[in-house]
């Protein structure tokens, strides 16, 4: 539960809560202008600060951020599961999550002190994961566990199914919590909050990223360098097939080829040399590489700035104190035998390499001087054209046999590949509906609580909760039967959010309070929310748990409450107005 929230801001209205329903009302100032809106008056940022002091990442855009209100620090106490945490929380270290109570005796925290202040704190992404433990079962420490890795539940993703956001655009559809998130995400962190494997959807996942990197490959197939390497199987199959026999005839006729005897030891001579002299360029490559490497490396050697071991070790010499260190002179004196030693053994490298090269380049003058006399022998017989026009084409059609075969190659991988994703997906799907029904109990809890709800809010409407398995993951879609209007796609998502609360209050899981901004009842019928009211308040009622609701506060005077709900009880005594001045959440105006 959320106990109080308050900031350094000295306008700043504080807001106690209560066990059950909480309503904080926005009022209309009297004599208000019909153009006086109540739109920023704080019931908004309220869910703001809410997620700030829940681990919310601050970007430099974020409120928090603002001239305003960056000086300022906000604080909550929050009860979870009997437990009470007091902490702090500010836009000019909005990396610090300050510890002022209910962290005593926590040795699993690593919490740290702010050297200026004197004061515990613990970083926001170790916040972030404690509130996962405490709240959602998540690992106390994530490193080498899977929760560690992308796409895997998260505190974050699940606690903003129960504290939606306004501007996030999180009253969009039941299953997000926010306008980009992915589906990926929704189907973890949902089938993680309903108690069912949320692994399957990793899995789904994984599949999902090989096809798309299977489709952008064939995209690439279609045209351009790819376009000439890659085909289908059967085309390619064809070709290679084609190419290979055109080769084997032309090198049975090569092998034929008849010429005097001397000629024919001349022609292999040369076809020799012609060879070696290949493999000589080849291998001058690779040392003129690794001569440049390593005059590179030999260049880029020297000794330690001196003023820079004297800064470490004069540093060293304050932050670890009674800790013996070696004269700067011997430092310095070691750090220059080492680089004098690396220099001698690069320039020994070096002149290795470079001996190489001109032994190399030697041997290949002496074979092309070779091969031009052995051709200039040869020309002089008609033969010889035709025998060295013979050895061109068996090049080229090996060399075109030998290309079509490597297509053919990665053609086979890529259809074997999209075979490959068919079956682990259908594996998948198998294994999704096998939890379900394995996990039948829990998937009929959350469709009773859900239609139990619909027909709660309305007596002329049916309506259905479907979780299903599909070959995409797990679906989840909530139906109301009728038109759109009335806020109809508002109220699915109150039945949602209201099965996710009660499913995880019941575990001891969640953050024991379910926060709905005034947002979500835009549209919605005032018999609708009056219901929805009474829902949360029975959802909650001795159970240490809150239904927290903003709202204006001559709908909520409107209202067709059960006499179950007496209004001034659950009012909450901060109260908000259009008062353009001093009637928000923060008491001034935003420039």
């Amino acid at each position: 539960m959320i106990l109080n929230i308050d900031s350094s801001l000295s306008t700043f209205k504080r807001v106690e809560f209560q066990e059950g329903l909480n309503v904080l009302l926005s009022d209309r100032t009297p004599g208000a202008s019909d153009k006086q809106t109540r739109n920023s008056a704080g019931k908004t940022s309220l869910v703001e600060i809410i997620h700030f002091l829940l681990g919310a990442d601050c970007d430099k855009n974020s409120l928090f951020r603002t001239d305003e209100l960056i000086e300022h620090t906000f604080t909550a106490e929050f009860s979870f599961w009997g437990v009470k945490f007091h902490i702090e929380r500010g836009g000019v270290q909005p990396s610090r999550i300050f510890l002022l109570k209910g962290f005593d005796g926590r040795d699993d925290l690593p919490i740290k002190t702010d050297k200026e202040s004197e004061r515990a704190f613990i970083s926001n992404e170790n916040w972030k994961v404690m509130l996962g433990h405490v709240l959602f079962g998540l690992p106390a420490d994530l490193s080498g566990t899977i929760y560690e890795k992308s796409f895997t539940p998260s505190f974050r993703s699940m606690i903003s199914y129960f504290v939606r956001r306004q501007n996030s655009g999180a009253f969009i559809s039941p299953e997000r919590q926010a306008e980009k998130q992915q589906k990926w995400d929704w189907q973890e962190n949902l089938s993680y909050l309903f108690g069912l494997d949320w692994r399957i959807s990793l899995e789904f996942q994984k599949v999902k990223s090989r096809e798309k990197a299977l489709e952008e490959l064939k995209k690439a197939a279609k045209g351009g360098a790819f376009g000439k390497i890659i085909g289908t199987v059967a085309q390619l199959r064809s070709e290679m097939t084609v190419a290979e026999k055109k080769a084997s005839q032309r090198k049975a006729q090569l092998d034929n080829f008849q010429v005097h005897e001397s000629y024919d030891d001349l022609a292999k001579r040369a076809a020799r040399a012609k060879t070696e002299m290949q493999t000589l360029s080849r291998e001058t490559i690779g040392l003129r590489e690794t001569l440049n490497h390593l005059e590179a490396a030999l260049e880029s050697e020297a000794p330690p700035d001196p003023a820079m071991l004297e800064e470490v070790y004069a540093s060293a010499g304050i932050e670890l104190p009674g800790v013996a260190l070696k004269r700067l002179d011997e430092v310095r004196g070691f750090y220059e035998s080492v680089v004098q030693n690396r220099g001698l053994h690069l320039t020994r490298e070096v002149s290795q390499v470079t001996e190489r090269i001109e032994m190399v380049n030697a041997r290949a003058g002496v074979l092309d001087a070779e091969r031009e006399g052995i051709l200039k022998t040869l020309e002089s017989h008609g033969a010889l054209d035709d025998f060295l026009a013979l050895q061109k084409e068996l090049a080229e059609l090996e060399a075109e046999a030998a290309s079509l075969k490597e297509r053919f190659k990665a053609a086979e991988l890529l259809e074997g590949e999209k075979t490959q994703l068919d079956i682990d997906r259908g594996s998948l799907h198998r294994r999704l509906q096998q939890d379900y029904q394995e996990r039948k109990a829990v998937l009929d809890e959350a469709i009773l609580l859900v239609t139990e709800a619909i027909s709660e809010l309305y007596d002329d409407r049916e309506g259905r909760f479907e979780i299903s398995a599909t070959d995409r993951g797990p679906e989840f879609k909530i139906s109301i039967e009728g038109d759109r209007g009335g806020g109809i796609s508002n109220i699915e998502i109150f039945c949602l959010d209201l099965a996710l609360f009660s499913l995880n209050s019941e575990r001891k899981q969640g953050p024991g309070f379910l926060f709905h901004d005034s947002h979500l009842f835009d549209g919605v019928d005032e018999r609708q929310i009056a219901r929805a009211m009474l829902l949360g308040t029975q959802a909650t009622e001795g159970k240490e748990l809150q239904y927290i609701v903003t709202m204006n506060s001559d709908i909520f005077d409107r209202l067709p409450l059960s006499e179950t709900i007496v209004r001034d009880d659950v009012v909450l005594e901060t109260r908000l107005s259009d008062d353009t001045q001093s009637g928000g959440l923060f008491g001034f105006r935003f420039d």
